[in-house]
């Protein structure tokens, strides 16, 4: 019978391919294919979700950790507070001309 051998980057020899395992594990990811809500084309693969999503300037809710949705809502609730720096900026640009007249005046 005929062996198959592979390199060890380990121990720097050749080992028989049935002996061998790497330390590091594999992972899979399964795609499911799927048909797009928004044009009705067929999905395949990854690849193609992610040019379909960029195509229609869409995500997909999993591709973000649930860190990523409190650091949002904290964006959020800053910039309708008025609490971000482009905010008290405007409220400096607005407030320096007034003080300046009402000095002057």
């Amino acid at each position: 019978m005929k062996k198959t051998y592979v390199y060890n980057p380990e121990t720097k020899k050749m080992v028989e391919k049935t002996k061998f395992q790497r330390n590091s594990s594999t992972a899979v990811h399964t795609f499911s294919p799927r048909i797009s809500a928004i044009d009705g084309t067929q999905i395949r693969d990854a690849a193609q979700l992610a040019s379909h999503d960029k195509k229609h300037g869409v995500t997909d809710p999993r591709n973000y950790g649930p860190d990523w949705f409190a650091r949002e809502s904290n964006r959020r609730d800053e910039r309708l507070t008025g609490q971000t720096k482009a905010d008290k900026l405007d409220r400096l640009n607005t407030l320096i001309p007034l003080a300046n007249k009402y000095i002057t005046d």
